[in-house]
Order: C-alpha cells, then structure tokens, then sequence
C-alpha cells in the first residue's frame, strides 16, 4: 500500500500549537491524504504561569493523564485508525500503548530531544511502539541495543511548511531589529558562548529571546536587548527575518549521558524563514548545509565574533547566501518530507497483534 491518497486514519497524540512539531507532521500526514485526528495534551493537563494553576496541575496531574489516555483510546476504539503518532510520547501509558497493538494499531514514536529524562517521559514504554524515529544521531546505537535493530531509524528534525517562512518578501535595512539574534531557552553553557558576543561586540545590536533569561541579561551588558519569554509561531518567523545574524546554538553536553545536541530545530527554521544562520560547527550540519556558501560555522566563541564582524558589513553576500540555504532547506526538510518518511515506514509495517 502506498502512502498517499486512501484517506486512511491516524490519531496524533501530541501538542498541536502553531509552529508545534506535532502540527507540523500532521499537516505533512493530511497532504498525504490522510484522515487525521489530533489528542492534545494541553486538552487534558492544568497548566498556566500562575502559582495557583501550577500548584493545581500538580495535584491533579494523576487525573489529567488519566484523562488523556482515555481520550487517546477512545479516539481509536471510535475511528479504527490505522497509525498512531505521537512526538516524544510524555503521558502515554503502557495500558494505553498495549491496547492499540491488541488492536492492530502500527504506532511510532518521533523522539525529538537530546535525552529522555523528562517530565512523563517513561523510557519503558518505548519497546511497545511499532517505529522510534529518534532525531539525534548519537541515540541510535543505544536504541537499537535496548529496541531492536529494525525497529529504530534516525529521522532529522524539520520545518512546519505552515509556519516557518518568509514574513516579508523583501526585507529593508530599516526593517531589521536586530543586528544578531538568538532565539531559546537560557543554560548555563549558552550563557558563556553568547556573554562573549556581548562583551566583545558592544557596538553590535544584540537580542537574546527566551525563557529565563531575565537574571543573565544583566550580565550581558547595556546594549543587550534581552526578551525573557517564548515569542512564537508566525512572530517567530518574523523575527528570524528580521535580523542581520541569526546564531544557532545548542544546550551542550548533557549531564548524565554526556549526549549533546549537534543540531536541533533552529537548524531548520532559521533557512526556511530566510535568515542568514551562523551555527556551532560539527559534521552533521556539514551534511546539511555548505558552510561558506549557504550558512557559515563558528567553534569557538571567538570565532562567533569574528563571523559577526566579517558578515554583518557585507548584506549582498548574506542575502545570496539566504537564497542558497533556503533552497537547500525548502521544501526538502520540513515536517512534511519527514511525513512522508513516516509515513512510508508505517504504510510498510504489518498490523500489531497483542499476545495478550
């Protein structure tokens, strides 16, 4: 069987937001022709910024994840899908994932962070989904001793084709925001590669956006415009846009598996935006893009800064190199091409069969 164009169903148990990957791989699944039914954890989870509604969703998070395995088998007992997807698989329960093989349901499971100690993320579970897709490289070998060699495939991260793109089909030198640009998270490890940047290009206009930032901002300097929360979806692409440099830099070494991201999301969204990207050197973004020629690589922090003097005076060469990644990067790794892989590994598989 093919995998374009019956109609066929799958449930997607993931979160669905704007820009989300569990949206993403969706919109890839319906371009195939496929019928699909999203379960989104925000559904069924107490969650918010305010003490009371933290303190809420951890009294009740036995009941919302009750709450949400229910709706994940009720969607299948209702609709008799094919597949079942879900990205990382946080909250889904073995009972859960041992009723959809009773039911002959084939199930994968896209495994896109750097380790698997995460909040309801339960490592035994992953020996009961038909595929692992994971993103990182080095997880492999370790996946396939403890699932099975067959059963474990390494399928990059992407772009949402319905999210990560071009804002503005030109882009002027007033409309820029920011001479360098850094969009994630705060670590520690970030921390002492982008202070660097700060501290030795005071002239530069910098921007650092993400959570947890606010307390690092100071020590980065008067010229640092820091922003300490998420700006996503359709603002997010704008913003890649909308600056001169865009740096892609990951969390670093993991601590208790010494894993460490080679390229992550960024990788992706940044091309498929049309920012001109600057990203931390390693021989898997080399099988992405050309360094020189389409984006440009920095291993040290004082390489980063000497990137950023070289490029930032020179718009005409960033823009033909803007115009060289994005056509390398579109539409070959969006989630829809990763769909696709998917989906073709699944429409593949024999229908599950529990032994129970």
């Amino acid at each position: 069987m093919g995998t374009k164009g019956d109609g066929t169903r799958i449930v997607v148990a993931s979160e669905c937001w704007h820009g989300a990957t569990g949206a993403g791989l969706s919109h890839g699944f319906r371009k195939l022709g496929w019928d699909v039914v999203e379960i989104d954890p925000r559904d069924h989870f107490v969650s918010g910024k305010s003490l009371r509604l933290r303190a809420a969703g951890r009294l009740l998070r036995r009941q919302c994840r009750a709450s949400y395995n229910r709706a994940v088998r009720e969607a299948v007992a209702l609709l008799s899908p094919r597949w079942f997807v879900t990205v990382k698989g946080s909250d889904l329960e073995r009972a859960t994932l041992v009723e959809l093989k009773r039911r002959g349901v084939v199930t994968a499971n896209y495994y896109p962070d750097v380790h698997f100690d995460h909040p309801g993320v339960d490592p035994s579970t992953f020996s009961f989904y038909s595929h692992f897709f994971t993103t990182k490289s080095f997880q492999v070998d370790h996946l396939r001793r403890t699932l099975g060699q067959d059963r474990v495939r390494f399928l990059h991260h992407g772009y949402s084709s319905l999210v990560h793109r071009p804002r503005m089909a030109n882009v002027r030198e007033a409309d820029y925001v920011a001479d360098v640009l850094y969009v994630g998270n705060h670590s520690p490890y970030k921390e002492r590669w982008l202070v660097e940047v700060a501290r030795s290009l005071p002239d530069v206009r910098f921007m650092i956006v993400g959570s947890r930032w606010q307390e690092a901002g100071a020590r980065m300097g008067p010229q640092a415009i820091v922003v300490g929360h998420h700006i996503l979806g359709d603002g997010y692409a704008r913003l890649l846009q909308q600056a001169r440099i865009n740096i892609a830099l990951h969390s670093g070494p993991d601590p208790a598996t010494g894993w460490q991201d080679l390229v992550s999301t960024r990788t992706f969204e940044i091309p498929a935006c049309k920012g001109f990207m600057l990203h931390i050197d390693n021989p898997e973004v080399r099988t992405l893009y050309e360094p020189g020629t389409e984006i440009d690589v920095f291993r040290s922090p004082e390489e980063l800064c000497e990137k950023i003097r070289y490029y930032l005076p020179q718009p005409e060469l960033r823009r033909e190199m803007i115009e060289r990644a994005y056509v390398r990067c579109v539409p070959a790794y969006s989630y829809d091409a990763r769909a696709e892989v998917i989906a073709s590994a699944m429409s593949l598989a024999a229908p599950e069969r529990s032994a129970a």
